[in-house]
């Protein structure tokens, strides 16, 4: 008997607990509730977790995402490749199956009284994938290399090593000054700029990830072939079949092999959220994401979702695009959005309108408060605002030189094969259209095209989820950086930058560190490169008989402590 009921009817809730260990990584675990259909009587519960099973099935099939780009770890910018990432490579720290932070290839840190440098002695049966020992080596040349590529993303991360904010920015060209040193094979030195509780979980960031450079640099498309893809983590892959499938397989070189409940998993390709239920609804998956918007409805009916959102979805502007250059303009523009329609009606869920663009659940200065009521709104976002922001966007238009909308050029939100984004940009293009007299088409393009005309500039504006890199305010805050993860905006502005940068400087918990924090946010929200909308969780389907996946508040899905249970 399969368990599954229709995908329309099934939903993986997200329940808020927090595990800590290290520096208290939060972990969203996933619980499956099944649902009635509308056409039957009662209310439907959560399932309980199966009982001991007499046999194991170990091969998972799941449905995440499109095609990647690429499986490089330093260009992971997606949910989906950051859980790809997470089967097949492992950083300094992991994730165990408790959900905590531990020690992965790491067998032992020693942190100076200073609490600047970290000495790591790596694991000595750590291995890649086609058996030859991890090195300290392979983590210096991983970050230099990443610190310099392009394209890396959450590369601003490197700004809490020593000399790392310089060469960033370019002043230091040295990147042999960067503060990683392999001092033998085993043992690798990190030197902050500043003392950085966080640093266990930035260490388990794609972009920290170790790379063989006999692999990397003798080959351009190391990730995309089996034979190249030379990895370190508990699953290593065994076939990509374009547009079909990517399929990983249990690694028997990973010294916790035994942890590794998962033998075979097969990752279905699909470009359209609708596919992907489908593929649930016909048992062909075991575990998809993300959900088709027009059955969030159902799903908020139920009242079975958590309100408490890693993610902050936004809209962003191509700074250097026409009018789109204007700070005046792009407030104008962010007044015009009716967050609570957008939160609600636009996408059927009780979604939270976004005041600011950190949500709340994040401690201020001493511990003792939370970020965002210390911090107030950026935005008014209540039903009853609404009326006085199109009234104050009007005003900042006309002094623009953009007077209802008069000759003010045609715009475009351009976003990924995703029904959310599509339906948001939809309604943010009507609300201009009849609030500012502002024309604006929205484009859908597939994922490949859209984060290739990012990169290019050739988007003048897109909608994007800001999920933190780790668990604090600063995560949010960092995608606005220079060149920062995430943002397509070419916005560059110093106030911000030396804002960051003292925040990073700080102690802390220190009152200098949030004051820092909170000026930062409301820098962001005042030049509006980028604008908070709503927050939101992530959104699964999950078997019933599926245990053991859970999700980090820094929205990267573990899949290989899974247990699919026969029945």
């Amino acid at each position: 008997m399969n368990c599954k009921i229709s995908a329309v009817l099934l939903v993986a809730a997200l329940l808020t607990g927090t595990l800590t260990a290290c520096t208290g990584a939060g972990i969203q675990s996933s619980s499956v509730v099944s649902r009635q259909s509308a056409s039957s009587a009662g209310t439907a519960s959560a399932a309980q977790v199966s009982p001991a099973p007499s046999s194991r099935q170990s091969a998972v099939r799941i449905s995440i995402g499109p095609e990647p780009e690429s499986l490089d770890p330093a260009l992971s910018s997606t949910e989906d490749t950051d859980a790809y990432c997470a089967a097949a490579f492992e950083g300094l720290y992991k994730v165990n199956a408790a959900g905590k932070t531990v020690l992965g290839q790491a067998q032992k840190a020693v942190v100076s009284a200073d609490k600047k440098v970290w000495t790591f002695t790596l694991r000595s049966d750590a291995r890649w994938s086609d058996g030859t020992a991890v090195k300290a080596q392979d983590f210096v040349y991983a970050w230099r290399r990443n610190i310099q590529l392009a394209d890396a993303q959450q590369k601003e991360l490197f700004a809490y090593l020593k000399n790392g904010e310089e060469i960033l920015s370019g002043s230091n060209t040295d990147v042999s000054s960067l503060g990683a040193e392999a001092l033998d094979d085993q043992t690798l030195r990190v030197t902050l700029a500043s003392p950085c509780e966080l640093l266990p979980q930035m260490l388990m960031r794609p972009v920290f990830m170790p790379l063989r450079s006999d692999i990397v640099a003798s080959h351009n498309s190391w990730d995309h072939s089996p034979d190249t893809f030379i990895c370190n983590g508990p699953m290593k892959m065994t076939q990509w079949n374009v547009k079909t499938n990517i399929i990983y397989a249990r690694s028997s070189t990973y010294y916790d092999v035994s942890q590794v409940n998962v033998s075979i998993l097969t990752c279905m390709l699909s470009e359209d959220d609708e596919t992907r239920l489908s593929s649930y609804d016909n048992n062909e998956t075991s575990y998809i994401s993300s959900l088709p918007v027009k059955y969030y409805t159902r799903i908020r009916e139920r009242g079975d979702m958590s309100t408490s959102a890693a993610g902050t979805e936004c809209l962003q502007f191509n700074t250097k695009v026409d009018a789109l250059s204007d700070a005046q303009v792009r407030k104008a523009l962010s007044l015009a959005i009716d967050r609570d329609t957008l939160a609600v009606a636009t996408t059927g869920m009780h979604f939270t309108p976004a005041a600011a663009f950190v949500p709340t659940g994040f401690v201020d200065a001493g511990g003792k408060n939370d970020f965002r009521t210390v911090g107030g709104s950026c935005y008014k976002v209540s039903a009853d605002d609404y009326s006085a922001n199109v009234t104050s966007a009007r005003t900042l238009l006309e002094q623009a030189g953009y007077a209802g909308g008069k000759n003010f050029p045609q715009l475009t939100i351009t976003v990924p094969i995703f029904s959310l984004d599509s339906a948001a940009a939809n309604a943010i293009a009507q609300m201009w259209k009849t609030q500012l007299g502002i024309s604006c088409t929205v484009s859908v393009q597939p994922r490949k095209t859209y984060q290739q005309n990012c990169r290019k500039g050739n988007v003048q504006m897109t909608i994007s989820r800001v999920t933190p890199a780790y668990e604090d305010p600063s995560a949010y805050l960092e995608n606005f950086v220079s060149d920062g993860f995430g943002s397509m905006t070419g916005w560059k502005d110093n106030t911000f930058q030396a804002q960051m940068t003292s925040a990073r400087r700080s102690a802390a918990g220190s009152t200098q560190r949030y004051s820092a924090l909170h000026a930062a946010e409301k820098r962001l929200a005042e030049e509006a490169p980028a604008v908070a909308l709503f927050y939101m969780p992530s959104l699964s389907l999950r078997d019933s008989r599926l245990n053991g996946i859970f999700t980090t508040q820094s929205g990267v899905t573990y899949f290989v402590y899974a247990r699919l249970f026969t029945d």
